[in-house]
């Protein structure tokens, strides 16, 4: 076999349908973090029926019209997001122009209508930024899957076999079509799995194997929303929302195998998604007395349009190869780009907020989301997604997120804040405690997040009538599983090949500072 023929063959036969992406990916683009001005993060981010702040106004539009005047707001927030797996910590700092906002107050000569206000509001809605480090002792090797993977589609297959001879020398098969696994072509060509019997593939060793994992993220989700509301008779408020939202994600991962006797290898990906989308929110607040406001608000799905490009390469130092003339090398993919569609699930958000006099505010909020609503497609809806979505369907259930804070006025001019957030995990039991997610390409790496907790705190000073100023103190915490490739099962359910994962503990520390002018 000539490893260099196969390596230009490989560049130039790959396109787009190369990497289709999956459900874990799906999820990564649809939960978003929590995060606001300083005002509403020190508060837990409980703002649904406050209104009045530009948080309040993303999270519950109606809160648009509880403005008496205008405003433009800032906020600038840093962030120190630290993982921790055994004892490596990798830590990654992030700064953001995260929000600002524009609200204007337009009153009108009606009794029952007294205002109609209109905002423009740019959000930071998710930062992805992450390093992670991991070593350990895996109880299977990654190559045990990827040959599982190669068996799997030719018995499925069996008149498109997934042999490279195969693939390179039949002009008219068309693999991009039937999934082909393409992890196992750049396995095979590196001479980390082997042909057996009747067209099975194994790893080239079964010697123990020692792996290290190094993986990074950066990229955002932007929101940009377009807001207007009113209120009738001073005590209901209704507004309307049209939002776009920007995406940008970058993955790096570097995974490696080291065999007792056997050599080593890598796998390294690399994957840059971008795209945009829009939705729709539509919400009431209503005051029945002056202390008690109730507020109620659906957020419509995010339509996206999204663009990957990926590439792949394996590196081999083998020192026990399946050929008497093996030589290291680099094998490399090329580059791909897949074009397709994710929409996200919508989204309910009911809230109740107390105002005592001047001097006190206490809010909470409920977020109800059912996460087997998203949705992969392509633009021609051509059933590519289909097994995808129908993991989606199976594997997530209805989440929920809750949020309370209260402020309390010092002094005519200084305020104080206190608040909690929780996030639940929309996995199912099954699908979390067995590690089975599809992953899609040739990246294996993932990880199945956990509940997140967040305490915050802040503190908020008016210099006077038109400027204010608003510091705040966000920590996040977080336990996931790391997985270096998912768990196999047989058709008994029983446990096949063991991608035991990895126990990683992230946190976050936040600060938040918030400047706005009212006029």
């Amino acid at each position: 076999m000539n490893k260099i023929t196969y390596t230009l063959l490989l560049f130039f036969v790959i396109s787009g349908s190369l990497f289709a992406q999956g459900e874990i990916e799906a999820y990564n683009f649809s939960r978003k973090n929590i995060s606001g001005t300083a005002r509403s993060m020190g508060m837990g981010g409980a703002f649904g029926a406050l209104g009045g702040d530009q948080t309040g106004i993303s999270i519950n539009p109606a809160g648009i019209a509880v403005y008496r005047s205008s405003e433009i707001v800032g906020t600038f927030d840093l962030s120190n997001n630290t993982s921790k797996v055994g004892n490596l910590k990798e830590s990654v700092t992030d700064r953001a122009l995260s929000n600002l906002g524009f609200v204007g107050y337009f009153p009108l000569r009606s009794d029952a209508v007294p205002l109609v206000n209109f905002g423009f509001t740019h959000h930071r809605q998710k930062s992805f930024s992450r390093k992670i480090s991991a070593v350990g002792a895996p109880n299977n090797s990654l190559l045990y899957y990827i040959a599982d993977r190669v068996n799997k589609y030719n018995d499925e297959n069996p008149n498109h076999l997934a042999t490279p001879e195969k693939l390179w020398k039949t002009e008219d098969y068309n693999p991009f079509a039937d999934s082909y696994p393409w992890l196992g072509v750049l396995a095979y060509n590196s001479y980390l799995i082997k042909e057996s019997t009747n067209n099975a593939y194994i790893p080239f060793t079964d010697e123990a194997v020692r792996n290290d994992l190094y993986l990074t993220e950066s990229g955002y989700i932007d929101n940009y929303d377009f807001t207007i509301g009113t209120t009738i008779n001073n005590k209901l408020n209704l507004g309307l929302a049209l939002s776009v939202s920007s995406l940008s994600y970058n993955l790096y991962s570097d995974y490696r195998e080291d065999f007792v006797n056997a050599g080593h290898y890598y796998l390294t990906n690399w994957m840059n998604t971008t795209g945009s989308g829009f939705s729709a929110k539509v919400g009431a607040i209503y005051r029945p007395i002056h202390e008690l406001r109730i507020g109620v608000a659906y957020h419509t799905s995010t339509w996206y349009s999204l663009t990957d490009m990926f590439s792949a390469e394996t590196t081999d130092e083998l020192s026990n190869a399946p050929v008497p003339d093996y030589k290291p090398a680099t094998i490399q993919s090329g580059t791909a780009t897949n074009y397709y569609n994710l929409t996200t699930p919508d989204k309910w958000v009911f809230s109740v907020a107390t105002v005592l006099g001047n001097r006190f505010i206490a809010s909470l909020d409920y977020e109800i989301t059912d996460y087997s609503k998203m949705k992969l497609s392509t633009s021609n809806d051509n059933g590519w997604y289909d097994p995808d979505n129908g993991y989606i369907s199976e594997d997530f259930k209805t989440a929920s997120t809750l949020r309370l804070g209260g402020e309390y006025r010092l002094t005519p001019k200084f305020s104080g804040r206190l608040g909690y957030a929780w996030i639940q995990n929309p996995y199912n039991s099954d699908f979390k405690e067995k590690g089975y997610a599809a992953v899609s390409g040739t990246n294996t790496v993932y990880r199945m997040e956990g509940n997140t907790s967040l305490y915050t705190g802040g503190i908020g000073y008016r210099f006077n009538a038109n400027f204010f100023l608003d510091v705040a103190l966000v920590y996040t915490t977080q336990k996931d599983d790391l997985y270096s490739f998912p768990s196999v099962y047989n058709d008994q359910n029983q446990l096949f090949i063991d991608g035991s994962p990895f126990s990683l503990d992230y946190s976050s520390w936040k600060g938040l500072v918030t400047l706005g002018y009212k006029f």
